[in-house]
């Protein structure tokens, strides 16, 4: 079976998440801003009981910062380290578009230059709606080390 991406609007691009690691998406729920984190980390929120970081896709992906509105949704995603352990995450996005299957003969490699976005964090490239859509590697961009490297809050 073909892979099943999600794909989300930041500002004016579309991107595409693996929906594998897509555990749930939520209208953005109340945020407790803490100190002393890195830049991207909007806050936590208590999703049913459970407390998960909230990162700003756009801040992470040096696009600049998502406005809040009615329909700035938050993915709640699973992410594996390199040890075997997996955490959930909230990652804020200005809408969620759609849930598509894509053969892999239509990825193409992730191109190493060109776009505004760090290549590290690109998986692939796809045309969905006679749009190019960069598919991102969410394990990468919410890696620890990844989130360290935005820088803090001052």
């Amino acid at each position: 079976m073909p892979p099943v991406y999600v794909t989300l609007g930041v500002g004016e691009e579309t991107y595409a998440v693996a929906a594998s690691t897509v555990g749930e998406i939520v209208l953005l729920p109340p945020l407790t801003p803490i100190p002393n984190m890195p830049r991207c980390v909007r806050g936590l929120t208590n999703l049913r009981g459970t407390v998960i970081p909230v990162v700003d896709l756009a801040r992470q992906l040096g696009v600049g910062d998502t406005d809040i509105h009615a329909q700035t949704c938050v993915i709640v995603v699973d992410i594996s380290d390199g040890d075997g352990l997996s955490s959930s995450m909230g990652v804020i996005t200005d809408e969620v578009r759609d849930v598509v299957t894509l053969e892999p003969s239509s990825i193409d490699a992730a191109p190493t230059f060109g776009t505004r976005v760090n290549p590290a964090y690109i998986a692939g490239l796809t045309r969905i709606a006679e749009r190019h859509v960069l598919i991102l590697d969410l394990a990468r961009i919410l890696s620890d080390e990844e989130l360290l490297e935005a820088g803090y809050v001052q």
